[in-house]
């Protein structure tokens, strides 16, 4: 629903105020993104704004064979050198999915149904298609959207009935209360669209008695499935809360997390590159094992879907994974840096050429405060 424009009577007549309203046209809205990020898109007008992200991967511009293991030419058979292929993190660009289906469709296996322009027809969907557009380099893809309200008070009514609407539906407050004469201000959202003083000073002008009737029949079935809905969220453990969030005001869903606790924290250990070959001449395990730390089990897994600052609210599919998101500390290997290891076998020299132990902040990986630094550039730019 769009918000109504502010009217000049409602601004401060201090000239300073006047300015910072004009700056907040959230349709001129700038925001400053990490060199790994890049927006595709923004819709919206003074009052609310959507925009469109994309992170880019760190692998969409490096040579697949950096992920194999490599013979090296050596000027002597008793030397052996071996360039071990670098373990991936994270999630492949988008691009790759394009490369591995045309390989499969083009190797004679694929379904007839699955041909090259089906691919170029899917690619440009997912890629081009207005307001969700996509680049072939990036590994996620997300928005961010920011909607301004009158007053902090409809803000805030309209952040908590986010809470409350996936289990009350529409039996919840009108943001601001009911301006009608002879009408409650607590009246709900179902009850205004029930009432006969809504249908006689609102609907009049605006909608048909028929659009009327369609759109209280619409309330009145998911009204009628509420129940079930409760039952259900109570059933699974899903839970719709207020909390706090980078200082804010935020609701969050909140479940169990399907994954049970472990029995034991010891991890797997790593061996070997890209490929699963990289054991180095001689059969022993060359790369540096990856810093053990230890992640507390979390029974519990949040989602945030709205932030509530001043009069503004935050949402989009950028705030609902942040906290699943690994910290920029997560140890992974370097895909630029290297150090050789030399291991001696039955007189024969074993060099290996293997990546350096870094960490998915350096290496330019997806992780959780490079996003949590989107969204507090999001709220100091509309807090002022």
């Amino acid at each position: 629903m769009e918000l109504p424009k502010r009217r000049a009577r409602d601004c401060c007549p201090n000239s300073r105020k006047r300015i910072k309203y004009k700056e907040m046209n959230l349709k001129h809205l700038k925001i400053k993104l990490p060199k790994t990020w890049q927006e595709s898109s923004r819709l919206g007008n003074e009052n609310q704004l959507s925009i469109r992200i994309n992170h880019i991967s760190p692998l969409a511009n490096m040579d697949h064979k950096a992920f194999q293991d490599e013979s090296i030419p050596s000027s002597s058979d008793k030397v052996i050198i071996t360039k071990i292929g670098i373990s991936r993190f994270g999630s492949a660009p988008l691009k790759d999915f394009y490369r591995g289906m045309k390989m499969f469709i083009l190797s004679g296996f694929a379904p007839p149904e699955l041909n090259v322009e089906w691919l170029e027809k899917l690619w440009k969907g997912m890629t081009k298609t207005p307001g969700f557009e996509r680049p072939g380099e990036s590994d996620l893809s997300a928005d961010i959207s920011i909607a301004r309200h009158p007053t902090k008070e409809i803000a805030q009514q309209s952040f908590k009935n986010m809470a409350l609407m996936p289990t009350k539906g529409f039996d919840v407050p009108v943001p601001g209360g009911v301006q009608i004469p002879g009408m409650s201000k607590n009246t709900t959202m179902t009850g205004l669209l029930e009432s006969d003083v809504f249908e006689k000073h609102i609907s009049e002008g605006y909608m048909s008695k028929k659009q009327l009737e369609e759109i209280r029949s619409a309330i009145g079935e998911v009204q009628k499935g509420m129940p079930k809905v409760k039952e259900d969220f109570a059933k699974s453990g899903v839970k719709f809360k207020e909390v706090k969030y980078l200082g804010y005001r935020a609701i969050c869903i909140e479940a169990n997390n399907p994954v049970p606790k472990p029995k034991s924290s010891s991890p797997a250990k790593k061996i070997g590159g890209g490929t699963g070959m990289g054991t180095g001449g001689g059969g022993y395990t060359v790369l540096d094992p990856l810093p053990k730390k230890s992640q507390p089990y979390q029974e519990k897994i949040i989602s945030y879907q709205a932030i509530l600052v001043e009069n503004f609210i935050i949402i989009g599919s950028l705030l609902w994974s942040v906290d699943s998101l690994p910290s920029g500390s997560t140890s992974c290997y370097s895909l630029s840096e290297t150090k050789e290891k030399v291991h001696f076998s039955e007189g024969i020299k074993f060099i290996d050429i293997v990546p350096l132990v870094s960490n998915i902040a350096k290496e330019g990986y997806l992780y959780k405060e490079e996003v949590e630094k989107i969204i507090k550039e999001v709220i100091a730019v509309i807090s002022g």
